[in-house]
């Protein structure tokens, strides 16, 4: 089976900070599918891994970069595609999931659905089909990927507060003014103004509506 060429030139996927560049790990028994598909994925110049087993895919497991997709086939000997699907999930794994099977039945499909897979293909797919949900199904990984990465440094920049910060903090969010935090924690309203100005600097807020939004995205309340 010849691969089917995309008709439009691809978009580059955008990268998070300092990630390896996305694979997709193509883990089908089917030789010739297997092939086929590697091969319309390159064409569409993504990096491809092939792989004949569940099992070999797993031994595989700790060199998978952090970013990626899986084309996974249900039917296989030995592990099944989903029983591959349930073991990455129970492991925490969250890589973007492309069900391509001939054999798939509809409870199988929808057990695959809530395991988070982003769609279900029969086989024979439509390589066009297949690299399309593929880049998409990297595009919104990269997305999700580069907004946890966002919140886990806004949450270290909390983190690194003081217990002192983290009470003016708490003011500076609930609308107090200068005067009124200067009254509430005994201070003077230029020592209030030296410490906002220097929790401002320390968390990356620009303003005090943008300092409650970031304390939000922390967890702060």
């Amino acid at each position: 089976m010849n691969p089917q060429q995309p008709q439009q030139q691809p978009q580059q996927q955008q990268q998070p900070h300092n990630d390896k560049p996305p694979l997709v790990f193509v883990v089908d028994d089917d030789a010739g599918v297997r092939k086929s598909i590697c091969m319309a994925l390159e064409a569409a110049q993504l990096a491809v891994r092939p792989y004949a087993s569940a099992e070999e895919f797993l031994a595989d497991y700790k060199n998978i970069p952090s970013s990626g997709c899986l084309v996974l086939d249900l039917s296989m000997p030995g592990m099944s595609g989903l029983e591959l699907l349930r073991h990455l999930r129970s492991q925490g794994m969250h890589l973007p999931v492309l069900i391509v099977s001939g054999t798939g039945t509809v409870p199988k499909a929808i057990e695959a659905m809530k395991l988070g897979v982003v769609d279900f293909l029969e086989k024979p797919a439509d390589h066009r089909v297949v690299v399309q949900k593929v880049q998409e199904a990297l595009a919104k990984d990269t997305m999700q990927r580069s907004s946890a990465a966002e919140i886990d440094a806004v949450r270290q920049r909390f983190a690194a507060l003081t217990e002192r910060e983290r009470e003016l903090l708490k003011l500076v969010i609930n609308g107090r003014s200068n005067k009124q935090i200067a009254q509430d924690m005994g201070i003077s309203i230029k020592t209030v103004a030296n410490h906002r100005a220097h929790l401002m600097e320390k968390t990356g807020a620009l303003n005090a509506a943008d300092l409650t939004r970031i304390s939000m995205i922390a967890g702060v309340r």
